[in-house]
């Protein structure tokens, strides 16, 4: 693919919405991180360190979900305000001790800080990400400068608008899921009359950023994920929903956004399942089968991975 092997690291195509990275300090306060996070419409940051004068982790909102889920209980979260509110009476009650971003970055585990130089070539990038199953890698110019934040779903995003320009890409996108052998991983779900506080206890327990939601009969009817937690507003009062029953949470989330869940068949070809991927800029793709059960998830990861293994022959 010719994007791949033109495209740098330091290419303004990267990031998506804005050349200026958002990072946080690691002496910036857990609630100060968040609204960076927020405001920005982002599910993590680089951590800045003044005392080395360097970057040197991520601070995400898996690593938020990881501490609060070890330190409080629904209760907790039942009383109003928003996070920022209730992180602070949480700190005040001894119930979260922690209070800063050094203090829980990367917590998750989830996010690897790898960094690669402004000068290197997207597909090694890509290659990268994959071998290390990272979903991001941060850019360093020529004075050892961050000046890029590279994801796995922007490349799929670019990716997505080259099917009818590429012929390689082309016959790749005509297969079907089934022929390529993706979406075979095993679906981590809960049962919809859960309450929406155990989701996010098993997107945590579970190390990955978002579950399937199903109904009694075992069908597919939405998902819970980490990108949830950007729908905290300052006049919105998103936490008390997390007592709520999941179907309930999710009737709520959709008056406010569409949280609408990504689903295919066994059948569907690989083209589709891109575009469909950056269009409604999800991160996994739930398989289905007739019966609207789900048999399999296609991540972000095994989506670049075809794309390198196809470009490497």
């Amino acid at each position: 693919m010719e994007l791949l092997k033109t495209l740098r690291a330091s290419s303004p195509v990267f990031p998506n919405d804005s050349s200026v990275i958002k990072a946080v300090s690691m002496t910036d306060t857990i609630d100060v991180a968040l609204k960076q996070l927020i405001s920005n419409n982002i599910l993590s940051a680089p951590v800045y360190n003044p005392n080395e004068k360097k970057y040197y982790c991520f601070f995400s909102m898996l690593d938020l979900i990881k501490e609060i889920v070890t330190t409080s209980t629904t209760q907790h979260w039942e009383q109003e305000g928003d996070i920022s509110t209730v992180l602070l009476d949480l700190q005040d009650r001894k119930l979260f001790k922690k209070s800063l971003v050094a203090d829980i970055c990367d917590s998750s585990k989830r996010d690897p800080f790898i960094v690669v130089d402004s000068e290197t070539m997207l597909d090694n990038v890509t290659s990268l990400m994959v071998k290390n199953n990272i979903r991001r890698v941060a850019v360093l110019n020529q004075k050892g400068e961050l000046c890029n934040i590279i994801t796995n779903s922007r490349i799929i995003e670019c990716i997505s608008h080259l099917f009818a320009m590429d012929k390689e890409l082309e016959q790749l996108g005509k297969k079907t899921i089934k022929e390529m052998k993706i979406g075979t991983n095993d679906v981590i779900s809960i049962s919809s009359d859960k309450k929406a506080w155990d989701a996010f206890k098993l997107i945590s327990k579970m190390g990955v950023s978002g579950v399937g939601v199903i109904d009694s009969q075992g069908k597919l009817i939405g998902s819970i994920s980490d990108s949830d937690l950007k729908l905290i507003k300052p006049k919105f009062q998103y936490l008390q929903l997390l007592h709520l029953p999941v179907s309930e949470y999710l009737a709520a989330l959709k008056k406010v956004t569409d949280n609408n869940y990504i689903y295919c068949k066994p059948s569907d070809t690989f083209k589709s399942v891109v575009e469909n991927v950056a269009e409604k800029r999800s991160h996994r793709v739930f398989v289905v089968n007739d019966d609207h059960h789900p048999i399999g998830v296609v991540s972000l990861q095994d989506i670049l991975e075809q794309i390198v293994i196809h470009h490497k022959k």
